[in-house]
């Protein structure tokens, strides 16, 4: 093998890209002493004006009105905006130890929203309100009221006075203490948090079981008539059964329309119901109905009606969430629900011409071992299951071709597991869906993404799922969700960090052309324990601050960060910069990495702020991977599904933690402050842990976290 010489001629395009990391580096040294450090603070911007974190859209609705939440806005030395925080527990936490300071620098000015003025009080729904806007006060010289009875949608708030007077006429009406600033910075509060979604996952999926185990006692009904024998059409035997009976449907096809208006099972038996090519082929318009066993065929192939979306839309305005829900929910389907809660769809297949179940006002529903076909080209159809305003538990199940396999809208608290997706535009799509659980599915060959979440909900867990050889895997927005176990390969990209306050973590990918994207630009989640293994390129970042994907000593593994002649897990990974990315792919970025050329751009990445944006550091990469037996697995010929076992492990971190002591996770800043949690090396299932929710903590008694400036 030819030897490399470090100080000799490098390979064109390193040696290209090492000079632009260097110019990069002395433009940044330039700026980092422009500022003058005695110049007074800076006054606080409009709101709208900042970079928002904190709620999610859900929490925007829940907060119409007179409801707040408290405000932040902060000032960091590395950044060229202004961060703002809803909720002031929520900035307290980001200040506990140094990611924050790594990624963007010291906090220079800090104001919160005071309320001496604005007449605070309660909803009665506990939230906290006030008639108008608070003003702006210099964190420091705030006083606040903790252990009130004012909540927010994330839980417990603290709400800031510019004076002790107004705090203490709020205590008297509301509970609570005043203290000052540095008692809440000394504070845990009881909000939740990504590793709170964590824990939940496993009890989604056994409510999951209990809502599936009742459907099936309900379906369970004495046959009253047998079509064919009692009635000759299915129609006829429906509009005939008394309720809470069962329509037993012989093997054959019926070419008919049927419309179910009381609680009754329709069973069939190698059936085919086939509809006439317009409308939708069975309308439920009924509560704890069952439909089971039967093929349906012949709907319409409209997936919007555009009357039904121009009168309500004349009456509720132009809001574009509504024109989706009338868009989306008004088109022809092969069972189609309206208001129709407890439906149980079961053994039943659809080929679908526009969706295949369309579920709406309500309309609950327990899918099992449904198959939706749909149309070859996705443009052509609508969505295998349609589910608006309607929670949906799906399981076993399979979806073909069309638009989008699952598409749900307000659907929260809905689950979708062990089902396979092929060939859609997305796979699993939600939108203004939280609380959900997409877990232990199969997708292959997705158009634009396996997952796709949109609209800023909160509290999703996406888990144990596989995709491949798609656009992307798992596209998430939101906050406060738990994306874990999940296995990507062969994929355009493997995953975003778009969602915020989340946590990312035993996620598997590899041979993807890109393994994740960083794309908020105040990094305020946590990405840990993930296996990046022989992508293309591991990871770019978009424009923002320095993202550290670790947690304490706990980083991510990446196959080539270490090599070299340092010691493993000795050296941090930047798999945004140049010469690091190229580890392993290229032999000769070895000796680069070794150069003191790198060695010194390295320092400057430490110390100077320009040369941060847009990148990604993980100071401890791991030797080995986390979940060595999955990326096997993952990686061998003709591999099937790789699915996590997510809910052993999660099950033994939630026993382990009993007797813990940590404190809640930090939704705003980091996404989880449990740095206990999930430190298994090995295997999936040996993970440990602590999850629990330590009582509420005294503020003027809770020893300090740490130094900062504000």
């Amino acid at each position: 093998m030819t030897r490399f010489d470090p100080y000799g001629e490098l390979p064109r395009a390193l040696r290209l890209a090492l000079v632009a990391a260097l110019l990069v580096a002395v433009v940044a040294t330039a700026g980092a002493f422009a500022a003058d450090p005695e110049s007074a603070a800076p006054s606080p911007v409009a709101y709208d004006d900042v970079v928002e974190l904190g709620l999610s859209s859900e929490a925007d609705a829940l907060m119409a009105g007179s409801a707040r939440v408290p405000r932040t806005q902060v000032f960091y030395s590395q950044l060229q905006y202004v961060v703002g925080y809803n909720g002031v527990e929520s900035f307290a936490a980001t200040l506990e130890g140094d990611r924050t300071d790594r990624q963007f620098g010291y906090p220079v000015a800090a104001y919160v929203e005071t309320f001496d003025e604005a007449r605070p009080g309660t909803t009665d729904a506990g939230l906290f309100a006030a008639e108008f806007a608070g003003e702006w006060t210099p964190a420091s010289e705030a006083v606040y009221v903790v252990g009130s009875d004012a909540r927010s949608p994330a839980g417990e708030t603290v709400v800031p006075f510019r004076e002790r007077s107004a705090a203490e006429a709020f205590v008297a009406d509301h509970g609570g203490r005043v203290v000052d600033w540095a008692a809440v910075r000394r504070g845990s509060f009881g909000t939740d948090s990504a590793a709170t979604v964590r824990a939940m996952a496993p009890e989604r999926w056994a409510a999951a079981d209990e809502r599936i185990a009742a459907a099936d006692r309900r379906a369970d009904r004495p046959v009253s008539v047998v079509v064919g024998t009692d009635a000759p059409t299915v129609a006829a035997a429906v509009a005939a059964a008394p309720p809470n009976t069962t329509v037993a449907v012989p093997p054959g096809t019926y070419t008919e329309t049927v419309t179910i208006t009381k609680s009754i099972t329709v069973a069939g038996e190698g059936a085919r119901i086939s509809g006439n090519g317009t409308g939708s082929v069975i309308t439920v318009r009924a509560p704890d109905v069952a439909i089971t066993g039967v093929s349906v065929d012949g709907s319409g192939g409209q997936t919007r009606d555009p009357e039904a979306a121009r009168q309500e839309r004349d009456a509720d305005g132009e809001a574009w969430d509504t024109n989706i829900q009338l868009g989306y929910g008004h088109g022809d389907a092969g069972i189609r629900a309206i208001g129709a809660p407890g439906l149980f769809v079961d053994d039943v297949r659809i080929d679908a011409n526009a969706s295949g179940l369309l579920l709406r006002e309500g309309s609950d529903a327990v899918v099992r071992n449904l198959r939706v076909n749909g149309t070859d080209a996705w443009q052509d159809g609508f969505m295998g299951i349609a589910g608006m305003q309607s929670r949906v538990t799906v399981t076993d199940s399979t979806f073909e071709g069309g638009r989008d396999g699952i598409y749900l809208h307000r659907a929260d608290g809905s689950v979708v597991r062990n089902s396979t997706f092929t060939d859609n535009r997305y796979g699993t799509h939600l939108m203004y869906t939280g609380d959900a659980l997409i877990a232990d599915n199969t997708f292959r060959n997705e158009i634009f993404g396996g997952i796709t979440v949109m609209t800023r909900p909160s509290g999703n867990a996406i888990v144990g799922n596989d995709v491949r050889n798609s656009s992307a895997g798992l596209q998430v927005s939101g906050t406060r969700t738990y994306l874990g176990y999940n296995t990507l390969v062969g994929n355009e990209l493997g995953f975003s960090t778009s969602a915020r306050g989340s946590l990312y973590e035993r996620n598997v990918a590899a041979n993807n052309e890109l393994g994740a994207r960083a794309t908020t630009v105040v990094p305020s989640s946590r990405i840990v324990e993930n296996d990046f293994v022989d992508n293309e390129r591991h990871a770019a970042a978009g424009a923002g601050a320095l993202r550290v994907w670790a947690d304490g000593d706990r980083g991510n593994y990446w196959t080539g960060a270490n090599v070299g002649t340092h010691a493993p897990g000795e050296r941090a990974y930047r798999p945004t910069a140049p010469v690091d990315a190229a580890l392993h792919r290229e032999v000769a970025a070895v000796a680069v990495r070794e150069s003191p050329a790198v060695a010194l751009l390295d320092r400057l990445r430490g110390t100077v702020p320009g040369a941060r944006s847009g990148s990604i550091i993980d100071p401890s990469p791991a030797v080995s991977p986390y979940s060595p037996d999955r990326v096997d697995a993952a990686l061998a010929p003709d591999a099937g599904p790789v699915h996590g076992d997510w809910r052993e492990a999660l099950a033994e971190a939630d026993t382990s933690a009993d007797g813990g002591d940590e404190t809640d996770g930090d939704e705003m800043g980091d996404g989880d402050t449990d740095t206990d949690v999930m430190n298994a090396r090995e295997t999936d299932a040996t993970a440990t842990g602590s999850d629990s929710r330590p009582p509420r903590a005294d503020p003027a008694t809770t020893p300090a976290r740490g130094e900062t400036s504000v």
